[in-house]
């Protein structure tokens, strides 16, 4: 979703040094070790807080979320030709599922603010799994969702961890380029296929015979 859809690096990086500072008095910047425990962003701030014994971990975590909120239509930014694939790939009866570090509230809070949620038959979020990606169970739960099998779908990211998820649970992979200045370079994965934008994508599936038809 985050970096494929939609870019919200900024987003994240900038609510959590908010709570940061409201909570710890300090930022966080990106080369700090904490930065490790996510994502979801709400499991940095819970390491964060947690190292201050008395503050408030839930409150913390709410305020996040709340800024999360409050700032994402000013911060996100929607990838251009996305809307388009997927109005062509729903056209085209290809079934659709999200698997995401992101919790499920957020989650839906982001699809529906880019008015992409009633593309999906399936959404897979850090609440609905016990290991996150690269661990494929995210990938396995999606597919039962939408019930088929890893031969029939393919897995588009935009980090290694995704990349890597995907092959673990033996779909065909695609690394999505234009956000993969995001989280890392999905390339280190070794993806079956690089799409440097979004076009790209869309050609392949909507213009190329190919294998993955469902």
């Amino acid at each position: 979703m985050d970096g494929t859809l939609f870019r919200t690096q900024d987003l994240i990086v900038h609510c959590v040094n908010e709570t940061s500072q409201k909570y710890l008095k300090r930022s966080l910047p990106r080369e700090d070790s904490l930065w490790s425990f996510g994502p979801p962003a709400r499991n940095i701030i819970r390491q964060l807080v947690a190292l201050n014994p008395g503050k408030p971990v839930n409150s913390a975590v709410d305020y996040y979320d709340s800024l999360y909120r409050s700032n994402f239509r000013d911060m996100a930014v929607g990838f251009r030709g996305i809307p388009e694939l997927l109005q062509g790939l729903s056209k085209s009866g290809k079934s659709l599922a999200i698997v995401t570090s992101e919790t499920s509230a957020l989650s839906d809070y982001a699809l529906k603010a880019f008015s992409l949620h009633g593309y999906f038959d399936a959404l897979v979020t850090s609440d609905d799994v016990s290991k996150r990606k690269p661990d494929p169970e995210g990938v396995h739960l999606a597919l039962k969702k939408i019930q088929l099998g890893p031969e029939d779908c393919m897995l588009v990211g935009d980090s290694a961890v995704d990349i890597a998820a995907g092959k673990k649970a033996g779909l065909v992979t695609g690394a999505a380029l234009w956000g993969s200045e995001t989280w890392g370079d999905p390339r280190i994965a070794s993806p079956d296929h690089l799409f440097s934008d979004v076009q790209e994508l869309s050609k392949f599936f909507l213009t190329q015979s190919n294998l993955w038809r469902r």
